[in-house]
């Protein structure tokens, strides 16, 4: 329970809850075998700074040239039967991450190591605007690597998933974008992806499509594949996911159990909201030091990660 305002001094954080009984070593979940490496992930991005014109409200086109660091240092490994939640304030690095393990970003420097393509899929991801969605099913499914054979199986799976109606064999380009969305979604987990990535997809339609694509997801990682997921949903995170990694301005902040990762970045983003960047600068240093400690332990035991 969040102490009131009142009854402290205004710039006095939220005391944290006590964490005593909290398990802070990794995961002893049953896991297969490894699908993903990456490694010192580090990218960069020049950006322009644009300069304000003499004139109120006027910008000039030229300014000053400066970097921008996106990700910083990022190593992780993702395993068979895992499906690894991604959160973190706006701008924090979580689509620009799954962007480079999918192979759609080269990093400055590390490496990303993958068992098979990973499937990226995002609210933005193309679709054939003239095409009906019977059509882009077709294409999708053909695209990710089925045979004609698998194709003609797999149509009215993707169709029930996507549940669109009498909209399926109209153009792409009369759907909503929550619709859009749907179709992609249920294309890209019908054909049984070994890594799928899931940048907000799920965020869309009614409660029923959520839960239709929450077991779709669900017996996709219990067929062995791997997943990743950023969403804004706490809720979703937790029924989903079966470990989180916090980003925050391009850095792992913390890397484990969906519960507890999910306290402390709830408590992070309460601070922020009520006491500002500072009050929430040191509550993260406080969990980056106990994740960095802990994995000083395991690397110091000869503990496998």
């Amino acid at each position: 329970m969040v102490a009131n305002e009142t009854s402290k001094p205004k710039n006095s954080p939220t005391p944290e809850p006590d964490e005593s009984e909290d398990t802070i070593s990794p995961t002893t979940t049953e896991l297969g075998e490894l699908t993903m490496l990456a490694t010192d992930i580090e990218l960069t991005y020049r950006v322009r700074i644009l300069d304000e014109g003499k004139e109120r409200g006027l910008i000039q086109s030229r300014g000053k040239k400066t970097s921008f660091q996106a990700l910083k240092g990022i190593s992780l490994a993702a395993r068979e039967g895992e499906f690894i939640g991604l959160v973190g304030r706006n701008g924090s690095g979580k689509s620009t991450l799954l962007r480079v393990l999918a192979g759609v970003e080269t990093p400055n420097s590390g490496q990303v190591v993958a068992r098979s393509t990973p499937q990226l899929l995002g609210v933005g991801a193309a679709l054939l605007p003239n095409l009906t969605g019977i059509d882009n099913i077709r294409i999708g499914l053909l695209a990710m690597g089925l045979t004609p054979a698998q194709v003609e199986e797999k149509v009215p799976e993707v169709v029930e998933l996507a549940d669109i109606g009498d909209f399926v064999r109209m153009p792409m380009r009369t759907y909503s974008s929550g619709m859009g969305a749907r179709l992609r979604f249920s294309i890209s987990v019908s054909a049984d992806p070994d890594i799928l990535m899931i940048d907000e997809a799920l965020s869309t339609g009614d409660d029923a499509f959520r839960q239709r694509s929450n077991q779709a997801m669900k017996d996709l990682i219990a067929r062995s594949g791997t997943g990743f997921l950023v969403n804004h949903s706490p809720s979703a995170i937790r029924e989903m996911c079966t470990r989180v990694i916090w980003l925050d301005k391009g850095a792992v902040v913390e890397d484990g159990e969906p519960d507890e990762v999910m306290k402390h970045y709830s408590y992070f983003m309460n601070a922020l909201r009520r006491h500002g960047e500072n009050v929430a600068q040191g509550v993260k240093e406080k969990h980056m030091q106990t994740f960095q400690d802990r994995i000083d332990d395991i690397v110091e035991d000869g503990q496998p990660s």
